[in-house]
């Protein structure tokens, strides 16, 4: 019997230790595993972060490994402020150590500008030798859409026509000013048209699964909808990274509009949570937010209040039974709000079956192959 596939743990410190199976879960095809390992082990600064994957980077390069480069300098990008200096340059080292993999892996793909607002929007096209349906893909809250690349090819072998797309706050739009917004079918309907896309497939990864959903609400060209992973509450999903007894105080800041003391006490958390730490300092960067407070403000937005019902497409709901992002609660919402699908197949994947983690991470072809199943 074939080994299961399992989340790791290499690093004790969560937040390390999620980001690093984000790469493991996709073999050595993204990395080397006994390397990864050994150097990310004992990191408990974001300086060793930064430099342990630094390091591995330049390993990988000398061994013209490009892919593995990519995803290693991606994991140093991650938790750069959006202040720092080193941020951009390497986003850009990133990017191009990804298209050089791509050449490599000869995988066969075309990059797009699609104009959106003042600027434009990245998208990946793969199209496939026998067409069966296009399949529209979208990131969420730290994603870009070249990381997915491995992740996808498998729909493009099997027939399916991929566009990866990079919505406002995600990717190169951020760095264009074009920020994070709740209504998602405004940038999706600007990439149909540019593709003349009359129907298509959508799947939402992380984040992008509140997107999808919210897409579906309005987008009828969209036919078929996957929630990877089911959301449908940014604002909830972000006050969800506290303990409960500070979760429950800050949504009380909140709504009592306490700008000064949401802004104090979250800093204050801020500094000694890795977790906590990025997710506002992200929160601010996509939603071009000057203070943890507006961000909040900003992401109140992301929700399906009022649209359950609109949603009449074919749907499939994906969750981790032990996600430490979105909580179990927004699954079983959109499982029981979404009362007019055409159809619905909803999914929570277990620990046993080793798909336990935030969009399956760990183990993620569980994921790929039930989304696959499910489109054919």
């Amino acid at each position: 019997m074939k080994d299961l596939k399992r989340y790791k743990t290499v690093n004790k410190i969560k937040q390390f230790n999620f980001q690093i199976n984000r790469v493991l879960t996709y073999g050595s095809d993204a990395c080397d595993e006994r390397l990864v390992t050994a150097r990310l082990a004992k990191v408990s600064t974001l300086d060793e972060w930064y430099k342990a994957w630094t390091e591995l980077s330049d390993i990988a390069i000398n061994n013209n490994r490009y892919m593995h480069a990519a995803y290693y300098d991606r994991m140093a990008e991650f938790f750069l402020k959006q202040d720092d200096p080193r941020k951009s340059p390497l986003y850009d080292k990133c990017i191009k150590e990804f298209k050089t993999a791509f050449e490599q892996y000869r995988i066969n793909y075309k990059t797009f500008e699609v104009p959106y607002k003042n600027g434009f929007m990245m998208c990946i096209r793969m199209t496939p030798s026998q067409y069966k349906q296009t399949v529209l893909v979208c990131g969420g809250y730290d994603s870009f859409i070249e990381e997915f690349v491995l992740q996808v090819h498998k729909f493009v072998q099997q027939g399916y026509e991929v566009i990866l797309m990079e919505g406002p706050g995600q990717g190169d739009c951020v760095r264009q000013h074009l920020y994070f917004e709740a209504s998602f079918e405004e940038p999706v309907a600007a990439v149909l048209d540019f593709f003349e896309v009359k129907a298509c497939a959508m799947v939402g990864i992380s984040w992008g699964g509140y997107f999808a959903l919210r897409t579906a609400a309005f987008e009828k060209r969209v036919t078929k909808i996957v929630a990877y992973d089911a959301m449908d509450d940014g604002y909830e999903v972000m006050t969800n990274i506290f303990p409960r007894p500070i979760r429950w105080y800050v949504r009380k800041l909140i709504k009592e509009g306490d700008r000064t003391k949401v802004n104090l006490l979250l800093k204050r958390i801020a500094k000694r949570s890795v977790l906590a730490d990025w997710m506002l300092a992200q929160g601010q960067f996509i939603t071009g937010t000057e203070s943890i407070y507006d961000m909040y403000m900003a992401l109140q937005e992301h929700n399906l209040n009022g649209l359950y019902e609109k949603i009449d497409q074919d749907v499939l709901l994906m969750a981790g039974e032990k996600d430490h992002y979105i909580p179990l609660c927004q699954f079983e919402r959109c499982r029981k709000r979404i009362i007019n699908a055409k159809t619905m197949k909803a999914r929570c994947f277990s620990a046993i079956e080793g798909g336990e983690q935030h969009c399956q991470i760990g183990n993620h072809e569980l994921a790929i192959d039930t989304i696959l199943r499910w489109l054919a």
